[in-house]
């Protein structure tokens, strides 16, 4: 039995459409979610649902293979409890309810099928936990599904699920041509504009758009290749919505063979991410933003929070990351640092007794990528401007 001074861990499976993962989380003081282990799987489920619109016995079987495998690691790890979400090829399965149930029976684990909007709003969840957002829309952008959730003050106003994942739309839209025909990509694109003009209130936001979800994140690890950078991750890179256009011009004239030459782009997205840039495009127009934030964390930290902290966010997601990342306490009154907001000196000064490289190898939990780099180059600076 562990005893109650032990650390808190959870293990979170995520059963998604394209990829299935494993990820291992422990509870830190103040709000921190360390990530000690995760793995994962392309399993593509959403394509293996046969004409009776029933996940096929195979499927079933690789499926409980791979879950199997995941939920032996994670007890190898000293968890507490295993959560298994199921999303969208699930939900579109005709028996995705019993299979889930069948995990509950058969591996002993707290398995849901959980709805479009709950999964919007797990995304939204990890995004206020982890990251300084105040206002806007989180994107959150799957294989069969995309969510988008409405946040106003920290607070999620609102979610919609749309059926606009990546990997479905390239099966719908792109699979007969190779590159994908002027047409293909028209008739795509008029899709996904009708399909997001019933949220009218992604055209009335306040705010910024922070994305979740890989095919996101490949977009942010192209541009990232382009050009030189200092952090070892993308969790809070602001991407340029210029880039997006520019790497989704290119790829898009390519047949999915030479695609897989482009650096940062992962070899199980090198179909789908045509389909992702036409998504992720028309929501940037649409809400006329220029660009997006990046969240490397998603549903499954969503789901770690809300077991290990409760269900609200974390109030001051930066001053767990301090405490969790660095092993400092946030000071009552930070030296004044030129060039420095307030908030980038609460991280400059519990920084003060670590190299710079330790700012940049791990997400600072709390913090925009561009604040980080501020702080960092402050501290090569050798703080420059600091006063009482």
């Amino acid at each position: 039995m562990k005893s109650s001074s032990a650390p808190r861990r959870v293990g979170v499976i995520d059963i998604g459409s394209g990829s299935t993962s494993l990820a291992v989380f422990e509870a830190g003081g103040g709000g921190f979610l360390d990530r000690l282990h995760q793995e994962g799987d392309s399993l593509r489920l959403i394509e293996k649902i046969d004409q009776t619109g029933a996940l096929p016995a195979s499927a079933v079987k690789q499926l409980f293979s791979s879950v199997g495998g995941y939920v032996r690691k994670a007890r190898s790890l000293d968890v507490e409890a295993v959560h298994v979400v199921a999303t969208s090829a699930m939900r579109d399965a005709t028996n995705g309810s019993d299979l889930v149930k069948r995990m509950n029976e058969a591996l002993g684990v707290t398995a849901r099928l959980i709805s479009g909007e709950e999964e919007g709003q797990l995304a939204a969840h990890t995004v206020l936990c982890t990251l300084p957002m105040r206002d806007g829309i989180v994107l959150d952008l799957g294989g069969g599904s995309m969510q988008l959730v409405e946040v106003a003050r920290r607070r999620v106003l609102r979610s919609v699920s749309l059926p606009l994942g990546a990997l479905r739309l390239h099966d719908d839209f792109l699979r007969g041509s190779d590159p994908p025909s002027g047409a293909a990509l028209c008739s795509l694109r008029r899709h996904v504009v009708e399909a997001l003009r019933t949220v009218p209130w992604l055209c009335r936001h306040r705010g910024m758009l922070v994305a979740v979800g890989g095919s996101a994140r490949s977009y942010g690890k192209m541009s990232r290749r382009e050009r030189p950078v200092r952090t070892g991750h993308g969790h809070g890179f602001l991407l340029d919505g210029e880039a997006i256009l520019d790497s989704y011009e290119v790829l898009s004239r390519k047949p999915t063979a030479a695609r897989g030459a482009t650096p940062g782009l992962a070899a199980h997205r090198v179909d789908t991410i045509v389909a992702a840039g036409v998504v992720l495009s028309a929501v940037l127009r649409l809400g006329a933003f220029a660009g997006m934030h990046l969240s490397t964390y998603g549903i499954r930290e969503g789901v770690a929070f809300r077991a290990l902290f409760g269900d609200v966010p974390i109030a001051d997601p930066g001053g767990a990351g301090i405490r969790g990342r660095l092993r400092g306490v946030p000071m009552a009154r930070p030296p004044v640092v030129a060039g420095l907001t307030p908030r980038e000196r609460r991280l400059f000064a519990a920084a003060l007794d670590h190299k710079v490289e330790r700012l940049l190898d791990k997400p600072i939990q709390g913090f925009w990528q561009e604040e980080v780099l501020r702080v960092a180059r402050a501290l090569e600076d050798g703080g420059s401007g600091a006063g009482a």
